[in-house]
C-alpha cells in the first residue's frame, strides 16, 4: 500500500473516531481537565456552536480524504490542507491553556501527517499528486 493511502487512512480514522465514538468520552488527550469535547472547547473559550461547526468540517474533510485515497487522488491535498489548518488551531489552543505534551501530541502528529500529504512530491506514491 502506498504511503499516501496509509497516511490518508490514518488521519481519517483518527479524526472520525475523535468526532464520533469518542466525542463524549474522557481521554488523556483532552485539553485541560475536561472529560468530553464540549468541555474541551469551553476550556478554550469556544462554545458548542463552534464545536459543531468544527466537527462538521473535520468529519467532511476526513471523508474527502478517504475518498481521495481510494478513488479520486486530487482530493487528497485540499482535504489534508483543511485538516492541517484545523490541527494547527488545535495545537495553538492546547498550548494556550498550558497543556503538556500528551494532550498536544495527537493534534501535532496529525498536523505533521497532513503536511506530509500536502507538501510531498509524487515520491510518496501518490499517482496524481
Amino acid at each position: 500500500m502506498k504511503l499516501y493511502k496509509i497516511l490518508s487512512f490514518l488521519i481519517s480514522i483518527v479524526v472520525l473516531s475523535a468526532w464520533t465514538f469518542k466525542l463524549k468520552q474522557p481521554s488523556v488527550f483532552r485539553g485541560g481537565t475536561t472529560s468530553n469535547m464540549s468541555e474541551e472547547f469551553a476550556a478554550y473559550g469556544l462554545d458548542d456552536t463552534i464545536m459543531i461547526g468544527v466537527g462538521v468540517f473535520k468529519v467532511s474533510l476526513a471523508i474527502l480524504l478517504l475518498i481521495g485515497a481510494y478513488k479520486f487522488p486530487k482530493l487528497i491535498k485540499p482535504a489534508a490542507l483543511g485538516i492541517a489548518l484545523f490541527m494547527l488551531g488545535a495545537v495553538y489552543f492546547h498550548i494556550s491553556i498550558g497543556d503538556g505534551i500528551v494532550p498536544t501530541l495527537p493534534a501535532a502528529s496529525m498536523l505533521l501527517c497532513c503536511l506530509v500529504l500536502v507538501l510531498s512530491p509524487k515520491g510518496i506514491g501518490n499517482p496524481k499528486g
